[in-house]
């Protein structure tokens, strides 16, 4: 299996969540029902790059690290801080956090249309 920039960044974060909560690759693979003759191993080659988890198994590796699944699959470190960011507030402050970045999208992009029609 060749890297990707995707599993790359899955794979850097994968690990970074499991030291943050200070568990060890047995640990988190017991965690989530891996059986005990595997747990190691797998989530060794999961952190490598080497096996890759299907969606089922990487929620359940999110959720016991405590960061939303879309964090470990971000495709910049930006996004992936903006999402983990955003799933530690309240669900009002979210949702408001949300309308917040739509409009600013919308005016972003209606400026860039502006430029790009005057050039």
């Amino acid at each position: 299996m060749s890297p990707t920039p995707l599993r790359d960044q899955f794979t850097k974060r994968l690990k970074e969540a499991r030291l943050a909560m200070g568990i060890s690759q047995r640990e988190l693979g017991r965690r989530i029902g891996l059986s005990e003759d595997v747990v190691s191993s797998r989530v060794t080659r999961y952190e490598q790059g080497t096996s890759e988890p299907d969606f089922a198994t990487a929620g359940k590796m999110a959720a016991e690290l405590g960061v939303p699944l879309a964090y470990l699959l971000a495709d910049s470190d930006v996004l992936a801080n903006v999402i983990l960011a955003a799933a530690r507030m309240p669900h009002a402050e979210q949702r408001r956090l949300a309308t917040e970045l739509k409009e600013r999208a919308k005016r972003s992009s209606g400026a860039e249309q502006a430029e790009s029609d005057s050039d």
